[in-house]
């Protein structure tokens, strides 16, 4: 039996179906909710629900936490999804019952809460991305302010102090951080520094976004969750489109890969004869670089997975 769950800030609601009948049924989001929610679900019920931000995190968590079995969902699955059923109507209603649907006939994967430190490092990571986002926007308005005819001497000072004290805030963070994952993952983070162009903050976030490398169980999951897996647009006789990379991954690591494959084409073996073959084969330089970060995060993945230390000759 599937439950569909769509989650506000303050409520849920819920779908399922007695007897080919549709039953609707909204929840406030408290602990009494999710008890509720418990009482009055199917034995032996899915729990589906969207990913939404951090929403859906504690109904998630508390369900699993009850025995219960439970699928997130990306939210562009069930929009796609909709999409294709040419749905027009929209409403917390509909959406619970549509994601009943879903579940009912994709079968998603079930799902399983990450560790305590896993989740430790993924907020403390989150609120990282977030200093550097209020950093780069602050260092966007000193620049602006400096262009004005008549800049505030105040209002420079207090530009100055602020830069100074997210300085201090970020880097408080990146300690924290370093200090996590050498007391949870300090095996793995020197494994990983063991291939070559792979540095601190590349090791760091690869642990962190698949969850100390307990979340993929082959590595073309994890090159497609990072967007380094390439396309291919073509159809028939006529449609010759350009290919690419299937950029709906995470962005930031990919960026990373990209600037380690620089030292990667020189230090590390495998890449080096990958950037020189691709190289002599007239291949643009963007391309050779997915390539070698393509082959950087299968020896990352190797490396992880396997409980071993970087060999040049299994490379």
């Amino acid at each position: 039996m599937i439950v569909g769950i769509d989650i506000s800030k303050d409520w849920f609601d819920t779908a399922w179906l007695i007897s080919d009948q549709l039953c609707s049924r909204r929840f406030p989001y408290t602990d009494e909710g999710i008890e509720q929610l418990l009482e009055q679900a199917p034995a032996e019920a899915v729990f589906v629900m969207e990913a939404t931000g951090t929403y859906h995190a504690r109904l998630a968590v508390k369900l699993f936490e009850a025995g219960c079995k439970v699928s997130v969902v990306n939210p562009l699955v069930i929009k796609r999804y909709a999409q294709m059923k040419l749905l027009r109507v929209k409403s917390d209603r509909a959406d619970a019952a549509l994601i009943m649907q879903y579940g009912r006939h994709e079968t998603p994967a079930l799902w399983a809460p990450a560790s305590e430190e896993v989740q430790e490092l993924q907020q403390a990571h989150g609120w990282l991305n977030d200093l550097i986002t209020e950093r780069t926007r602050l260092f966007n308005r000193q620049q602006a302010h400096a262009h004005r005819a008549r800049p505030s001497v105040f209002v420079i000072k207090q530009m100055n102090l602020q830069q100074r004290q997210l300085q201090q805030r970020i880097e408080a963070c990146e300690q924290h951080l370093e200090t996590l994952v050498k007391k949870s993952f300090a095996e793995l983070r020197e494994r990983l520094l063991t291939i070559p162009s792979i540095g601190d903050k590349t090791a760091l976030e690869l642990i962190i976004v698949t969850n100390g490398f307990t979340r993929f169980e082959d590595v073309k999951a994890l090159c497609a969750y990072i967007g380094v897996s390439p396309t291919t647009f073509r159809s028939g006789s006529s449609v010759r489109g350009k290919g690419g990379i299937a950029k709906m991954g995470q962005g930031h690591v990919r960026q990373l890969l990209y600037l380690c494959t620089w030292t990667a084409r020189t230090c590390n073996l495998a890449c080096k004869k990958l950037y020189q073959r691709l190289q002599a084969a007239g291949k643009p330089p963007k391309v050779i670089g997915i390539a070698i970060a393509h082959k950087l995060l299968r020896q990352v993945f190797a490396i992880a997975t396997k409980n071993a230390t970087f060999s040049p000759e299994f490379a």
